[in-house]
């Protein structure tokens, strides 16, 4: 995907910055005002920043990255003393971008352009259970109507959930019908739409019944995803959850499959705002960020790479290797290393060490990578997840070796392979390991896995390092995979609990302005459950 021309008009249209969320929408039910192909770039791009670099200390808390001992203690992260400001900038970008989405759903409608309304729901469901997964109740039904509702009620998290899945069904038909609109439609127009489809336009000249196709299949893997994070007992019924399959399985698209991943591109380049958004947060255009200093290797993330002989832990890090191997601290450790002895976020594969050239390797690839929204390696280990439970079909151990062997690939991990990072990994996944003799294959080993579930949440979470924090998160409230032995507290020498939060607590821009509906959470709220945390 290359929309260069696009990043520079978006970025000049948008350029105000981010504003209370109350505050973003001027009007809309005057569509034209703005054309929705426009706002469509700038929501996609948002939508890549967000799932970039939002949050981002949930890589701490998921034994992904640790503070540096060039830097001094972080109470907040490390001892868990959290405070209502720590998101704040966060909570306020997760709905500019749903401002716009909902900007383009209304003018969508009312021009008669189901592409667009397709895609506003969808990556509407996409950000509301991101907030949802991190807050709980958060204002949803009065969200985007400030004339209305200047200060919005907040919603059960919930019934907003049940929603998500209900407005994922209705993009599905939208797209279904934008199918058939495209028979007829100018080619100027279906020109257009491609262009401005950040995530699966590739140019003029490819079928629109093809792109159709696969925002379908990334709005079945968000729902089947929601559908997985309510999984636990009680939270839905069996009868439901059937029944919303069924749907699924019914519109005939399937899933996202190997090899084809939700991802965005308006043109990244090595230029000052230009720069794909998670490489700019270690990377200027011309020297290394603050963030690459004050973040290195966490020992957890490190120590099961190191068990199983896993390579990819050279690829999640970078320099300085020792014997070939990154190095670590515990986030918090009073006695963490200097970056002299620790291993900085994204790494090569300390290729040159190997005697290989591998291009495009690792997390940091260039200024000019995409930016992955959900990865074809997420929606497999989803899909796996879902078939070991038994809720799909198809063969969970064949889903699972799908999903790490495109994991691999995306590093282009293949410092030992023939050329192709899926020989590696299916060396790996056999338990042979990369580096050396594996210690440990308890939770790499499929076939056979005295815990299979546990198998597929463990590498989903290897995988995702620093890719997609907020789904790690969750998937470990809701499941407890990664077990103690592998993932635990920070190494700070006190904490609120012993233990890893279960949320953020609500934004003081939301206390401030909002109050009487901001939800009262019994202290300590960062140990607040969500609703499907049972």
């Amino acid at each position: 995907m290359k929309k260069t021309i696009i990043l520079l008009f978006i970025t000049t249209v948008f350029a105000s910055g981010c504003k209370k969320y109350l505050d973003v929408n001027n009007n809309p039910n005057q569509p034209t005002v703005v054309t929705p192909n426009v706002v469509l770039s700038a929501g996609l791009t948002g939508s890549a920043a967000a799932v970039g670099i939002n949050y981002n200390s949930v890589n701490r808390y998921m034994g992904f990255w640790s503070r540096s001992g060039n830097y001094v203690a972080d109470a907040v992260n490390e001892q868990y003393q959290f405070n209502n400001s720590m998101t704040d900038a966060d909570f306020a970008s997760e709905y500019t971008v749903l401002n716009r989405y909902n900007y383009i759903e209304t003018a969508g409608t009312v021009n008669g352009l189901p592409f667009y309304v397709g895609v506003a729901k969808t990556m509407e469901a996409l950000h509301f259970s991101r907030l949802v997964d991190i807050y709980g109740n958060v204002p949803y039904s009065q969200a985007f109507n400030p004339t209305k509702y200047e200060k919005p009620k907040y919603d059960d998290a919930a019934t907003i959930y049940g929603e998500l899945i209900t407005k994922l069904d209705s993009a599905v038909t939208v797209f279904q019908a934008a199918i058939t609109y495209y028979k007829s439609a100018p080619k100027t127009q279906i020109n257009t739409d491609d262009q401005y489809d950040l995530i699966f336009g590739r140019g003029a000249g490819v079928a629109p019944t093809l792109r159709m196709t696969e925002w379908i299949q990334f709005a079945n893997t968000i729902k089947l995803m929601l559908l997985l994070h309510e999984a636990a007992p009680g939270v839905i019924t069996d009868a439901y959850r059937t029944a919303e399959i069924a749907k699924i399985t019914a519109n005939g698209a399937g899933y996202l499959p190997a090899g084809l991943s939700a991802a965005v591109n308006p043109g990244y380049s090595n230029t000052s705002n230009k720069q794909n958004p998670f490489y700019a947060f270690f990377e200027t255009p011309t020297a290394a960020n603050v963030a690459l200093g004050e973040f290195r290797a966490n020992s957890y993330a490190i120590a099961f790479y190191n068990l199983g002989s896993d390579e990819r832990g050279n690829f999640f890090y970078g320099a300085p290797y020792t014997s070939n191997l990154p190095v670590g601290n515990y986030d918090g450790d009073p006695k963490s290393l200097s970056n002299t002895f620790v291993s900085q976020i994204g790494g090569d594969g300390d290729q040159a060490a190997f005697g290989v050239t591998l291009a495009n390797a690792g997390t940091l690839k260039s200024s000019a990578q995409d930016q992955l929204i959900l990865s074809d390696f997420e929606s497999l280990f989803i899909q796996a997840e879902a078939a070991q439970r038994g809720w799909i079909t198809g063969d969970a151990g064949t889903f699972y070796k799908e999903a790490v062997e495109q994991s691999f690939r995306y590093l282009n991990a293949g410092l030992y392979g023939t050329g192709d990072p899926k020989d590696d990994a299916d060396d790996y996944l056999a338990g042979n390991g990369n580096l050396a003799a594996p210690s440990n294959t308890d939770y790499v080993v499929f076939a056979g896995a005295k815990d299979p579930l546990g198998v597929i949440m463990t590498q989903k979470w290897a995988s995702l390092n620093s890719i997609n924090p907020i789904s790690v998160w969750t998937d470990y409230r809701r499941t407890n995979y990664p077990v103690a032995s592998i993932l635990s507290i920070s190494h700070s020498t006190t904490h609120v609990q012993n233990a890893i939060p279960t949320r953020y607590l609500y934004p003081q821009s939301e206390l401030n302005t909002n109050a009487a509906n901001v939800p009262v959470i019994a202290a300590p709220a960062q140990y607040g459950k969500i609703f499907w945390d049972k």
